[in-house]
């Protein structure tokens, strides 16, 4: 059985003005007395914030949020809270990640979560997240939370920042906007997860095994040489954390299989979670590009100031999360070679032998997608479509819905394969555009079947509460061939065809 995280993204499009970098997951957990909650974490780049200077010469950022839980039409539960950084001496280097969690207890049900954030030294920088939730976890037989992947763990201590501290351990989430994936860099997948109700299945301090493994997603296969298992006794909620040494894993798509197996060697729980192991692909980052020399290099050759800024500001769509908060530094902070030196070692680890070439072409890339998605004051490159265009390329199959009934305009996307030097190369993924302020020729991502993408399988649903607020006609809860009138959210050439809006594909 697969569970699934809710990851939210809220980040810079590197405009003139400063956003935030904002990561959102929820998570949905138990009690030892068998109540229902989600689990809200907050991470927060702090480089990204805006600063006010206080009285006693420090700095100080933060954010006002507000949350509401709504069952139907009437609030459940809400909260209104700051997040604020440590008081900072120099706010010119800032790369630590703020986290901040709050929980609220639901019973098991269908909800609809509002929020509202705002920058408390920017009032104009705020942002509103309006979308569905679901508790699904039973107290009545054998159950499981999701699986958190974290990129480290270590005992806790009254100082520790992490957004996870369960168990006796601070643990630091992996944080990616869709599907999990794990970076080359890492050569252990650690995780955290929870078993429930075992004790009402097996009895109280029942012995029982837990097992957990990798399998590769494409064949089925079981990879025996990682796993590992731990010996348990049967309570109401039975913690795991996990790591299995993956250094010699090569890239792919994997499962990371969880089984409770009682003492008579039967299956009482099976779990399968998806993640995808990222390429070798070097990042560029703080500390692997300053000795550059670049003086009388093709990039020496750029222009100006203003010239460098422009194409540093290119990059984004094709960077990865980190290499874009280090090109927002960068750009902040208006230092003519320095930059050089980064884009310089951009290219050169995209492409070695031709790293001129590489960015030519890529420059020749961002001049068309500024023709064809520009719209009012933004730029084709910095909106969705035209960031999915540069990093994926030119799409296989494109419908457009500007008709539907009930629905806002909205546009669909279908690969056949993605071969870019800038993507996991993958099959058959799909990219759903909506046009949430009408007549503007914005089209913002709502779901992707994409590696790494925001992926959201109500996304019928989603695209009418964010268009118009309301719950629409659109139950994706039905039976999928189900529709009104008229509509055919449900049945079209794209998703009709190729299977490619496969739920929890």
């Amino acid at each position: 059985m697969r569970r699934f995280l809710l990851l939210i993204l809220l980040s810079s499009s590197l405009l003139q003005a400063k956003t935030t970098n904002l990561y959102i997951s929820l998570n949905e957990f138990m009690t030892g007395e068998r109540e229902n909650y989600i689990e809200i974490n907050f991470g927060i780049g702090s480089e990204s914030l805006d600063y006010q200077k206080q009285a006693n010469g420090s700095f100080l950022g933060g954010l006002e949020v507000t949350i509401a839980v709504y069952k139907n039409d009437s609030v459940v539960s809400a909260d209104r809270f700051r997040i604020l950084s440590p008081a900072y001496k120099d706010t010119s280097n800032l790369q630590e990640l703020l986290y901040h969690q709050k929980r609220f207890f639901l019973a098991k049900g269908k909800y609809r979560l509002k929020m509202d954030i705002q920058d408390i030294n920017e009032p104009e920088e705020d942002y509103h997240i309006d979308r569905p939730l679901q508790l699904t976890i039973t107290k009545n037989f054998p159950d499981h939370s999701q699986v958190v992947y974290l990129e480290d763990f270590k005992p806790a201590s009254e100082n520790s920042k992490a957004a996870y501290t369960r168990s006796g351990y601070a643990m630091y989430p992996i944080i990616s906007t869709g599907t999990p994936f794990i970076p080359q860099g890492l050569n252990r997948l650690a995780f955290y997860n929870e078993l429930y109700n075992l004790d009402q299945k097996l009895g109280a301090n029942e012995d029982f095994l837990i097992r957990y493994y990798l399998q590769n997603e494409s064949d089925g296969r079981v990879l025996s040489d990682f796993g590992s298992f731990q010996r348990a006794k049967a309570a109401v909620v039975n913690p795991i954390l996990g790591q299995i040494d993956i250094s010699k894993l090569p890239s792919g798509n994997y499962l990371l299989v969880i089984e409770a197996i009682d003492a008579k060697g039967e299956q009482i729980i099976k779990q399968d979670n998806f993640f995808y192991r990222r390429g070798d692909q070097r990042e560029i980052i703080a500390g692997s590009f300053e000795e550059r020399t670049v003086s009388g290099s093709w990039v020496d050759r750029l222009g100006n100031l203003d010239s460098i800024v422009k194409f540093m500001d290119y990059l984004y769509p094709i960077s990865s999360e980190r290499e874009q908060r280090i090109q927002e530094n960068l750009l902040a902070s208006a230092d003519e070679e320095l930059m050089k030196k980064y884009f310089f070692a951009f290219w050169e680890n995209r492409k070695p032998l031709a790293p001129k070439e590489a960015w030519e072409d890529y420059h020749k890339d961002v001049l068309i997608a500024n023709k064809l998605f520009t719209s009012g004051l933004s730029k084709g490159y910095k909106t969705d479509r035209g960031r999915v265009w540069l990093m994926y390329g030119e799409p296989s199959q494109v419908e457009r819905r500007d008709m539907e009934p009930n629905m806002p305009p909205y546009i669909i996307w279908q690969y056949d394969n993605v071969t870019t030097a800038y993507a996991v190369p993958q099959n058959n993924r799909i990219f759903i555009f909506g046009e949430f302020e009408p007549s503007t020729q914005i089209f913002k991502l709502i779901h992707s079947t994409a590696i790494g993408e925001i992926n959201s399988p109500d996304w019928k649903q989603e695209l009418y509460f964010r268009a118009y607020g309301g719950p629409g006609t659109i139950d994706p809860g039905n039976d999928p061939n189900e529709r009104e009138f008229g509509s055919r959210a449900n049945q079209n050439i794209i998703l009709g065809t190729t299977g490619a809006d496969q739920r929890n594909r």
